[in-house]
């Protein structure tokens, strides 16, 4: 009987025993903690970053009050997803080419797609879902799209691209990318005058990573500011520097202040003509987009009226034209920044072409 414990010894033991089982709880959440725990306070930021920046593009586009705001974020719930976004649905695949790797996809339901598309076109928005709609959707995500990534390369400091768009009739059951390893956002649209609908984001775990990155408290926000110091025709800084090799050949002593054009490889800028460059870009131009041309008879013009449809000269998703003193200098395609419309830069004539145009 000796060997036999008291129940007081008995209530010891037990209480020590309740000791150590919290403390290896509250170890193994701290080794969670400390591995490979995602931070969706981040990953929030981040899609709060994309609505305002799409939403803003949408209340534009469709010339009224608009908004998109995240519902939930958290790992991908394929069930929770189907329940949540309506179907049929289509889903937009945007591929990034730089500063970020990987692709996001979202996912719209039909009948959102309809009055998006239906509000484009001057209607009241009670459109039924067509096949023509997709395209709409695909124009509007290209301006989405155009203006998340500019704004996201000014955040995050450095650039980001994206390349073509896909939209694609999208099937729950049989979902043309993986629903998995991943994360998601539900995403509330609403429009003004019309029922809100639910949006969903999926977010493979490479790229959602390095979203969560970007957006960690105290992060992003660098690099981006001094694009607004560059050029006022619209140069980055490498290229101001090919406009000022080149326009250092210009003899600041010619007879009645003409230009002589100097060949490009002469020697670098002495200190009297960098100061002449530098009030030289100065100096405001006239800076105009040329969307396309065409030809409208007399009676065409007459027959004019709201919704009328004018054809132009260029095909859908070809660069626009960017003019200085009538003068094609670049070309790009067309954003939205800030509620603003724009262009983003694809391609630019030679410094030496550039340099004629500004005379």
């Amino acid at each position: 009987m000796s060997d036999m414990l008291s129940q007081d010894q008995l209530d010891d033991l037990l209480a020590s025993g309740d000791e150590d089982v919290s403390a290896q709880s509250i170890e193994g959440e701290d080794v969670e903690e400390g591995g490979n725990v995602k931070n969706y306070d981040a990953l929030a930021n981040a899609f709060s970053f994309f609505n305002e920046k799409a939403g803003g593009v949408i209340a534009n586009v469709l010339n009224r009050e608009a908004s998109l705001a995240a519902a939930s974020c958290a790992a991908i719930d394929p069930e929770t997803l189907k329940n949540s976004v309506a179907s049929p649905a289509l889903a937009v695949t945007i591929p990034f080419e730089s500063g970020l790797e990987g692709s996001m996809y979202v996912l719209v339901p039909a009948k959102n797609v309809a009055v998006l598309a239906d509000l484009m076109l001057m209607g009241d928005g009670t459109a039924e879902y067509n096949e023509d709609h997709k395209d709409a959707l695909g124009e509007l995500f290209n301006q989405i799209v155009g203006a998340y990534t500019t704004a996201l390369g000014e955040q995050i400091g450095g650039a980001v691209s994206a390349g073509a768009l896909k939209v694609e009739e999208f099937d729950f059951d049989s979902p043309s990318f993986a629903l998995e390893n991943a994360d998601m956002a539900l995403l509330t649209l609403s429009i003004a005058e019309h029922e809100d609908g639910t949006l969903g984001v999926v977010v493979p775990d490479a790229l959602s990573e390095a979203l969560m990155n970007n957006f960690k408290e105290g992060q992003g926000g660098g690099g981006g500011g001094d694009s607004s110091d560059e050029g006022g025709v619209g140069l980055s800084g490498a290229e101001l520097d090919d406009l000022s090799q080149v326009a250092s050949g210009f003899s600041d002593s010619q007879p009645g202040g003409g230009f002589t054009e100097a060949q490009l490889g002469d020697s670098g800028l002495a200190g009297g003509s960098k100061e002449n460059v530098e009030m030289l870009l100065d100096v405001e131009l006239d800076v105009s987009i040329e969307l396309g041309r065409t030809d409208l008879s007399i009676k065409r013009i007459l027959e004019l009226s709201p919704g009328s449809v004018i054809e132009l000269e260029r095909m859908a998703g070809e660069p626009v034209d960017l003019m200085v003193n009538n003068k094609v200098v670049a070309k790009g395609e067309v954003v939205v920044v800030d509620e603003n419309f724009g262009i983003r830069i694809v391609s630019l004539v030679s410094p030496e072409e550039r340099v004629k145009s500004l005379r």
